[in-house]
């Protein structure tokens, strides 16, 4: 396939995920992030990096943000929140971690495209990105954990490609909410931008 073709695909192919977001679950997420003392995020592989632009971007909007096993850490509390994101909701370093916060009472949130999980059990409310994360057969998901848009799904790209892509762009479609909320102008929230660059 050419670039172009391939660029439509992908960008549709996202915005058919993000389009079908549940708005409440969104809703939920925006008010406890909001009502967070602190947000803990965590995930692996590339789905951390997406989570990373996410938490990175919370930051510039004045929300304290730590990432879990980071040098400058924080201890969490029964004030805070655990942002966590895996696409099967079982992947064993989340899962442990959110077992952890659990221990002092820190609310979970699970961002995932599975139905039910481990981590989902756990976790106090939870966003679902209709996107397949496990292994393909004849362009249809195996494992019917999945939710039902993503075990229908018929994605060309490979492994969690669309999970990871629809994390990142989710993440700057709720901060560019919650910088709306906040009333921020573009020019104010350079405050909170890293200067030793």
């Amino acid at each position: 396939m050419s670039y172009k073709n391939n660029t439509n695909l992908i960008i549709n192919e996202i915005n058919e995920c993000l389009e079908n977001v549940n708005i409440k679950e969104t809703e939920e997420l925006i008010k406890q992030i909001l009502k967070a003392q602190r947000v803990f995020i965590t995930a692996v592989g590339r789905v951390s990096l997406s989570l990373q632009c996410f938490g990175k971007r919370l930051s510039h909007l004045g929300v304290n943000v730590d990432l879990v096993g980071s040098l400058t850490e924080k201890p969490a509390t029964n004030k805070d929140l655990l942002i966590v994101a895996s696409g099967s909701g079982e992947s064993i370093l989340p899962l442990n971690i959110a077992k952890k916060a659990k221990s002092f009472n820190t609310k979970i949130a699970l961002i995932t495209s599975a139905k039910t999980s481990f981590l989902k059990k756990i976790s106090n409310l939870s966003v679902t990105l209709k996107a397949p994360t496990k292994p393909l057969k004849h362009g249809k998901i195996k494992n019917q954990n999945l939710s039902d848009s993503a075990s229908k799904s018929n994605t060309a790209q490979p492994m969690s490609s669309l999970f990871d892509q629809a994390l990142h762009i989710y993440g700057d479609i709720i901060s560019m909410i919650i910088f709306e909320r906040k009333k921020f102008n573009k020019n104010e929230i350079w405050k909170y931008h890293a200067n030793l660059e």
